[in-house]
């Protein structure tokens, strides 16, 4: 799993804007963008428990995952990308 505070700084340092932020009842949201020049892209990560594990998540996916897979889909040229390989 990629580190999470690693791709938040690398995307930064690429001026590229994203967050994260978490919901106790459901789950998570991962966006890029912000909200004064429009989101580009947004996903919510939900809990995947039953009644007995309520806490788990989905296998695979992750904010991590989620912010550098679109990244390189919206940002192909972009520093970040150019430095995974794009």
């Amino acid at each position: 799993m990629a580190d999470l505070e690693r791709i938040l700084q690398q995307l930064h340092d690429s001026e590229i804007n994203a967050g994260v932020q978490t919901f106790y009842d459901a789950g998570m949201r991962v966006w890029i963008g912000d909200e004064s020049n429009g989101i580009q892209s947004e996903r919510t990560i939900n809990r995947t428990g039953n009644f007995a594990d309520p806490r788990k998540w989905p296998e695979g996916v992750t904010a991590a995952s989620w912010l550098h897979e679109t990244t390189l889909r919206l940002f192909p040229e972009s520093p970040y990308a150019k430095g995974h390989g794009n």
